[in-house]
């Protein structure tokens, strides 16, 4: 049975490496925690991946975030510009040709 004094050091250290650094929390490319038009972006997946897969236009891009009871009142293409990080690689790229910064 080990001691109770090196099992005490053992979860010490774990617990002290289990939280995320400041840093990595401010690089977060989803800002859905500050940005309410981030979560229009994200409950939008199927249309946003089903028009970047299709080549779809910055219009038909943005009618996907631009809907009726929506977290956000910006338009659909200040949302997606605001928002470039929210989904996977393919429709992060597909988001960030059509709506580069600055996001008006």
């Amino acid at each position: 049975m080990l001691p109770q004094n090196i099992v005490l050091a053992f979860c010490a250290a774990i617990a002290g490496t289990s939280g995320l650094p400041t840093s990595v929390q401010a690089t977060n490319p989803c800002p859905a925690d500050t940005e309410m038009a981030c979560l229009d972006v994200i409950n939008s997946s199927l249309c946003l991946s089903q028009n970047a897969s299709r080549n779809g236009t910055a219009a038909q891009m943005a009618a996907c975030v631009d809907y009726p009871g929506g977290m956000s009142d910006l338009s659909g293409a200040s949302k997606l510009c605001r928002c470039p990080g929210c989904h996977s690689k393919y429709i992060n790229e597909a988001i960030s040709k059509l709506f580069p910064p600055p996001c008006s």
